[in-house]
């Protein structure tokens, strides 16, 4: 422990500039989380709006498929 006013400052400033490390490490792992599952998300999304496309395309090609059977069935 110091004895003067100089080196109880200095460990002052030593335990204040470890725990702002502490905080920022903290800080930067929760980000890091944060991107993680903001990625995984959209990649969730991504992935559903391409079902969804799929789907709506194969409907249509369905469609076209029945109305040219029905029409050549007509005619």
């Amino acid at each position: 422990m110091a004895d003067t006013i100089q080196g109880k400052l200095k460990e002052a400033g030593d335990a204040i500039s470890e725990a702002a490390k502490k905080i920022g490490n903290r800080v930067s792992e929760k980000a890091e989380e944060v991107k993680d599952w903001a990625k995984e998300k959209l990649h969730k999304a991504q992935n559903k709006a391409e079902e969804v496309s799929d789907e709506a395309q194969n409907r249509a090609d369905q469609a076209e498929v029945d109305a040219k059977a029905k029409s050549d069935n007509c005619g």
